[in-house]
C-alpha cells in the first residue's frame, strides 16, 4: 500500500507546505490516508499540525478558527476547506478523589479537547487505529504510531488503546465505528464490537447535536444500507430513532408488509448508488426526506384520497422523529416541503401536470433527486426537469396560485437572529464536529435561496413542537421495516460481515 503525490489534493498539500514553511511541523491525517490506502477516493484531507490554531490563521488570511470543545482551523480554498487540527494529547480525566486512578463507575465522558501534544500523542489519542495515521508528503512515507498499517490489511475496525475506555470517553465513536465499517467494508475486531455492546446505551450522556451528525453521515456516505443493516443488528438504532424500532416490531407479517420493507432496503440502496454516481453530496434534509418518504409513499402517491389533509398527515408522521433528532428548524422546513413535492414528481396513472412555479422553489433540486432515488428503487421511469419541460403558466393564473399554501413558506424567514440578536439555538453551529459539512451544505443551499420575505399571516411555517405531539400511527400502521434482529443478518458472529445476505436485497 503507498499514496503518490498526485492523489492529493494541491490545497491540501499548499497547506501542508505553508505551514513547513514557518517551521511547523504537519501532515495529511486520518480519513484521508486510511482511504488513499485502501484504494478509494477521499471526501476530503485533514492536515495535524504542531502550529496552534492562532499560528494557523497567521499563516493564512483564508483561514477561520472554530469550536469550543475541539478548537481547529478551516482554510478555505473557494468552497472547499482544508480542516486543520493542532496536535493535541488525550485529556486524562480525573475521579471525584482527585487522584486520576479509573474505577468501572468513573466517568471517562472527554468534555473538552484543547490539550496540545505531539504527533505521537495525537496519534495514540484518536478514536480508531486506521484513523491514527500520518503521512510525511516530504519523504512520501506513511507514519504509523497505534499499527494502523496491519489492522487495513487485516480490515478490521480496532480502538487505540482499551476499548472500554475509549467508548466511555466518547460513546459516539460506536456510531463511528459503524460508519466505517460499513463505508470502508470492514470488520469490528471482536472486543472492540463486545464493548460497543456494553456501552450503546451511553450515548445518551453525548450531545444531541454531535449524535444526529453522525447519524446523517451514516446516511451520506453513500454505504445507507449496510450502515442500516448494522444499527438493527447491533440494536443501536433503538437509541437512535426508537419510533421506528416500535413501528416494526409488529408480529403478524403479510405481504403487503414484507412489500413496503423491501421498498425501505431498495431506498437505502437507490439513495447509495445516486450518491456515488454524483459529486454532490445531499443536505441534511435530503438526507431526512429520503429517510422518511419510504413508509409515507403510498400516502403521498399522486393519485392517493386520504382522509386527512396531507399537510397535516406529514407533520404528524415527521414531527417525532425530527424532534428527537434535534433537527433544525430550517432542516425540518424543508424535509417537510420536499416530502410534499413528492406528490407532484411521483409517478401517476393517469399522468399528472406539475406546477410550473414548483420550478422556482429553493427545495426544488433536492425534491428531483429524491423522486430519481424513488423511481431507481421501484424500477420505473425517473421525472423529468420541470424548469426545462414545463409550459408557461396559464393566463389569468398567477404564479403563486398554482401551488399549495404549504409549499409557499418561506423557510429562510425569522431563523436568523432573535429580538435580542442572538442566534437561534437550532442555528447555532456546534464546533465539536461537522463544522465542515455544514459550512459546505449552506453556502450550497444559500446560493440558490431567494432573500427572504415575510410570511402571510395564512401560511405560518411548520416548525417541530409540543403543539402537534402525537404519536405516529401512520408508520406504526405501514410497519416500515423488518424485525430488530432479521434473519438476513445472521446470527451476530464477529467472523464474517454481517451475516448471510437476505432474500429481500
Amino acid at each position: 500500500m503507498e499514496i503518490r503525490l498526485d492523489q492529493i489534493d494541491p490545497d491540501a498539500l499548499r497547506v501542508v507546505q505553508r505551514l513547513r514553511r514557518y517551521q511547523h511541523k504537519a501532515y495529511l491525517v486520518g480519513g484521508c490516508v486510511r482511504d488513499l490506502l485502501l484504494g478509494r477516493k477521499p471526501k476530503d484531507f485533514d492536515v495535524a499540525t504542531s502550529a496552534t490554531p492562532n499560528e494557523i490563521r497567521r499563516c493564512f488570511r483564508n483561514c477561520r478558527i472554530i469550536g469550543r470543545r475541539f478548537r481547529l482551523a478551516h482554510v478555505f480554498f473557494g468552497r472547499k476547506i482544508i480542516e486543520t487540527a493542532t496536535f493535541r494529547t488525550n485529556p486524562r480525566v480525573e475521579d471525584e478523589t482527585g487522584d486520576g486512578s479509573e474505577t468501572p463507575d468513573a466517568d471517562l465522558l472527554i468534555r473538552h479537547d484543547n490539550v496540545f501534544g505531539t504527533a505521537e500523542e495525537d496519534a495514540r489519542r484518536r478514536d480508531f487505529t486506521i484513523n491514527g495515521l500520518f503521512f510525511d508528503i516530504e519523504s512520501a512515507q506513511v507514519i504509523d504510531h497505534v499499527g494502523g498499517l496491519p489492522d487495513l490489511e487485516a480490515r478490521l475496525v480496532r480502538t487505540i488503546g482499551d476499548p472500554d475506555i475509549r467508548f466511555r470517553e466518547d460513546p459516539v465513536r460506536i456510531l463511528r465505528a459503524v460508519k466505517f465499517a460499513a463505508r470502508c467494508n470492514l470488520t469490528i475486531e471482536p472486543e472492540t464490537y463486545q464493548r460497543m455492546m456494553e456501552h450503546k446505551a451511553e450515548l445518551a450522556k453525548c450531545a444531541q447535536a454531535r449524535v444526529t451528525e453522525e447519524f446523517y453521515r451514516l446516511l451520506r456516505a453513500g454505504a445507507a444500507r449496510r450502515s442500516f443493516e448494522l444499527l438493527v443488528e447491533t440494536g443501536l438504532l433503538e437509541f437512535l430513532v426508537p419510533e421506528l424500532v416500535q413501528a416494526w416490531s409488529r408480529e403478524d407479517r403479510d405481504p403487503e408488509v414484507k412489500q413496503r420493507i423491501q421498498r425501505f432496503w431498495s431506498y437505502l440502496g437507490a439513495l447509495d448508488e445516486s450518491i456515488l454516481a454524483r459529486s454532490d453530496t445531499p443536505g441534511d434534509a435530503m438526507i431526512l426526506a429520503t429517510f422518511l418518504l419510504p413508509p409515507l409513499r403510498d400516502v403521498l402517491a399522486p393519485d392517493a384520497r386520504p382522509e386527512k389533509p396531507i399537510a397535516q398527515i406529514v407533520a404528524q408522521s415527521v414531527e417525532p422523529i425530527l424532534v428527537r433528532l434535534k433537527a433544525s428548524r430550517r432542516d425540518s422546513e424543508l424535509c417537510r416541503q420536499i416530502l410534499l413535492t413528492m406528490r407532484y414528481l411521483l409517478p401517476a396513472h393517469p399522468a399528472r401536470q406539475r406546477p410550473t412555479r414548483l420550478a422556482t422553489r429553493p427545495f426544488y433540486r433536492d425534491a428531483l433527486w429524491l423522486a430519481s432515488i424513488a423511481a431507481k428503487a421501484e424500477g420505473v421511469t425517473p421525472p423529468q426537469d420541470l424548469a426545462q419541460t414545463a409550459s408557461p403558466v396559464a393566463d389569468g393564473v398567477s404564479a403563486e396560485e398554482d401551488l399549495p399554501p404549504e409549499l409557499l413558506v418561506d423557510v429562510d424567514a425569522n431563523l436568523g437572529r432573535d429580538r435580542r440578536g442572538r442566534r437561534g439555538r437550532a442555528d447555532r453551529q456546534d464546533g465539536s464536529t461537522g463544522g465542515r459539512e455544514r459550512s459546505e451544505r449552506d453556502s450550497r443551499t444559500d446560493a440558490g435561496t431567494p432573500s427572504p420575505a415575510g410570511r402571510s399571516a395564512e401560511s405560518p411555517a411548520w416548525m417541530p413542537g409540543q403543539a402537534i405531539r402525537t404519536p405516529i400511527p401512520d408508520l406504526a400502521l405501514l410497519g416500515l421495516l423488518p424485525r430488530a434482529r432479521p434473519s438476513f443478518l445472521g446470527n451476530g458472529g464477529f467472523g464474517g460481515r454481517w451475516g448471510r445476505v437476505s432474500d429481500i436485497g
